[in-house]
């Protein structure tokens, strides 16, 4: 391939393997136990907060050395300010949609959706970021390492896409729902990528900010939504153990695929 076909390739596969790993709600039947609801459940919170560590909070900290010692602060202050906005998102709603007395927040699928659509921003600018800086420089090296960064990228989203479209199944009752919502979650990514490509000299400055504001975004809603379902009533041992599986599956792919 030219440089040009493996940028496309590149910003296509990482969208692809999303929607590949959505799809996979049409394996499972339509009404499922207890015991399987807290398995996907957890499942999903282990991937998750896999996700935010390896994913989002290292790279973020690896990426402040400019920093010195305080290279954790970006990460620190990110986080924060990503928990903080899901928070204040679902105090606006609870005010906006007040009925009567009795407020209503956000729904568990939508802080959901929200949280893994902030995770996929950095994620496609991250690729977009590292096909940009190859295309300055033309090496062929330069040019395989962001294509090896989006191969990887690309395979982590397929446990990703499940772990969306499982839970929105279960919330809004509709496989074609949960992989259409876990779909639309994925579409930032290659968007994203597409102005890292173009704005990749000046966008580098604010990634860890943006990496660190999409983890804390993601466990937010992981530690006040699908944590706590995933440990109440029948069946909490299933949601542990989900949570460990995803947790251990998505640390391997991290790690292995950088």
């Amino acid at each position: 391939m030219n440089d040009t076909a493996k940028v496309i390739f590149g910003i296509s596969f990482i969208f692809l393997m999303t929607t590949l790993g959505a799809s996979l709600v049409f394996l499972f039947k339509n009404k499922i136990s207890e015991r399987t609801n807290k398995l996907i459940v957890g499942f999903s919170s282990g991937i998750m907060i896999a996700a935010s560590i390896w994913s989002l909070l290292l790279p973020a900290i690896d990426q402040s050395e400019n920093f010195g010692n305080l290279k954790f602060l970006p990460a620190l202050i990110g986080f924060f300010v990503g928990a903080i906005f899901i928070a204040l998102l679902d105090i606006v709603c609870r005010q906006i949609n007040k009925t009567g007395k009795k407020p209503y927040g956000m729904k568990r699928h939508t802080k959901l959706f929200i949280a893994m659509t902030l995770h996929n921003i950095p994620e496609g600018l991250a690729v977009g970021v590292a096909f940009g800086g190859a295309w300055a420089l033309g090496t062929p090296a330069s040019m395989a390492l962001a294509l090896s960064l989006a191969i990887g990228i690309g395979i982590q989203n397929i446990p990703e896409g499940t772990a969306v479209s499982l839970p929105m199944k279960l919330a809004t009752g509709s496989k074609v729902k949960g992989f259409l919502l876990s779909v639309a979650s994925g579409v930032v990514e290659p968007i994203a990528a597409v102005i890292g490509f173009f704005l990749a000299a000046s966008i580098t400055v604010i990634m860890p900010w943006v990496l660190a504001f999409a983890a804390g975004a993601m466990l937010y809603v992981v530690m006040s939504e699908l944590m706590p379902e995933s440990q109440t009533g029948e069946g909490a041992s299933f949601g542990t153990w989900g949570a460990i599986v995803g947790f251990m599956i998505m640390m391997a792919l991290d790690v292995a695929l950088g």
